[in-house]
């Protein structure tokens, strides 16, 4: 998306007509008995980070379909896009204007969520052939470019102000770093964020921040926009500042040509990151000490979150709830085995794609089987049970508050915790000593071409409706592209 812009730094334009039609539906649905979800998480998550959960998700989600016509030489032209805000300063929109249409806006309410689904900058959705305008000619203004002329030798950059970053990430740095940028497409959740945790810059593009990059010595990045902006913003900050130190939250990929990417970053000595959480909750790293070297069969079975038909997860250019979500127990299966994955099946329902079975068969006979699925019970948000079989042993974690390791001898171990832990606190501490050049990433490129290649095929067969794919050859074939 690093074609967006903000339309305040377009130059001599002067707005002609601008209308604006507004659609509150939210991206999840409604939860019942919200408040007795909110004692459960009080008690198994604690006050501070139920509240945290509380406010990051209570902010009002308004979109609004923009129709913004500028005039230049005499001929009107006009850009349609999708905004969350009324001012037309902070418009994050393509540059592109079309030879202006007459529009009959008296159809446009009526059918608000398809247009708006037709018309998203963010999902690279773009169809005035809707409105019988001809996009084979189009204007794009001059931008003015941004300078900055502080210098900093370290700072914090954030890329992405969702309820994530509010929820897990921020409170880590509320005093380590320097807080230069934050940066959202969403003008007041970038003011607000930025006013609140005391950022210098609060910008509404990634490109708007780039100057600001070269002027830091030794930036630490924290990516968490939509997924596909994220291996572009990595190699981009990257190309700026080869001393930034870039955080990407999962997935780190979307498509094979973003994983060719990030590979290049790693043949570059690029300080990376990846954002797989659940490689650090303390069950976790028992289990994969426990099972080195063995042949593992993993079974969980995942109760997703609801989102609704409009969430962002389903666009097309962000995958499938695979990417979003299934990624996790792909990366932690391959944490546990170590072995190569090798072959998959998917199982899914003709019209349900939100409940789904994938088998993953590793190179030493393990297998994982993961059951992905958004029905069931949803006052404890994601729950998962979670079965590891070994030797004569087994291993089992119930929604990493407890684990019951039964060893050979018959004899059982039990562990528990009084709150739930999904690994977020030790990921970032993590990181935070990677800032600090006191340790370097566990994650290596071997462990993302693993994650990556079985995402993109299972996501590629749950939307082909194909069922048996050996993905053996592709992973050699990325492997590879190290070595050259």
């Amino acid at each position: 998306m690093n074609n967006l812009v903000v339309f305040s730094d377009l130059k001599d334009i002067t707005i002609k007509e601008l209308r604006q039609f507004e659609n509150t539906d939210r991206d999840r649905p409604e939860f019942d008995n919200k408040y007795l979800k909110m004692v459960y998480f009080f008690l198994y998550e604690g006050v501070i980070s139920t509240l945290r959960k509380f406010f990051a998700h209570k902010q009002p989600q308004v979109r609004y379909l923009t129709f913004l016509s500028i005039e230049r030489d005499s001929k009107k032209y006009i850009n349609i896009s999708v905004q969350s805000q009324t001012k037309p300063a902070d418009f994050v929109i393509e540059n592109k204007f079309y030879p202006y249409e007459r529009i009959d806006f008296d159809q446009i309410n009526s059918n608000l969520e398809k247009y708006i689904e037709e018309f998203n900058q963010y999902s690279g959705a773009y169809h005035y052939e809707e409105f019988g305008i001809d996009t084979s000619h189009f204007i794009s203004p001059d931008t003015t470019e941004r300078v900055y002329n502080e210098n900093f030798d370290e700072g914090l950059f954030i890329y992405g102000l969702g309820g994530y970053i509010k929820m897990y990430v921020i409170k880590h740095f509320k005093k380590s770093l320097p807080k230069i940028a934050c940066t959202d497409y969403k003008a007041g959740v970038t003011n607000s964020f930025r006013d609140k945790y005391g950022f210098r810059y609060g910008l509404l593009t990634p490109r708007s921040s780039y100057p600001l990059i070269q002027k830091v010595k030794s930036p630490a990045v924290i990516i968490a926009t939509y997924h596909s902006d994220h291996t572009t913003l990595a190699c981009d900050i990257f190309n700026l500042n080869h001393k930034a130190r870039i955080f990407i939250e999962k997935p780190p990929v979307v498509t094979l040509e973003d994983l060719a990417k990030i590979l290049e970053l790693y043949k570059s000595n690029a300080l990376l990151e990846m954002g797989f959480n659940r490689r650090f909750i303390g069950y976790s790293r028992y289990v994969r000490e426990k099972v080195q070297g063995a042949v593992v069969m993993i079974t969980c079975s995942v109760k997703e979150v609801l989102i609704s038909n409009n969430h962002w997860y389903l666009w097309p250019n962000q995958g499938t709830r695979i990417t979003g979500n299934a990624v996790h127990w792909f990366d932690l299966a391959n944490y546990w085995t170590g072995s190569m994955p090798i072959e998959i099946n998917v199982i899914a329902g003709p019209d349900d794609n939100e409940s789904v079975a994938l088998s993953v068969l590793y190179k030493n006979g393990s297998i994982l089987h993961l059951m992905a699925s958004d029905k069931g019970n949803s006052m404890r948000g994601v729950q998962e049970k979670i079965e590891i079989r070994f030797n004569n042993e087994t291993i089992f974690i119930n929604d990493f508050m407890s684990l019951s390791h039964i060893k050979n001898n018959g004899f059982q171990i039990k562990k528990r915790k009084i709150r739930r832990d999904k690994g977020h606190d030790a990921m970032y501490k993590s990181f935070h000593q990677i800032i600090r050049n006191r340790k370097s990433s566990e994650y290596s490129a071997y462990d993302l071409i693993n994650t990556s290649i079985v995402t993109y095929y299972a996501s590629k067969m749950l939307l082909g409706k194909e069922r048996n794919m050996h993905i053996e050859s592709e992973i050699i074939r990325f492997r590879k592209m190290l070595e050259t």
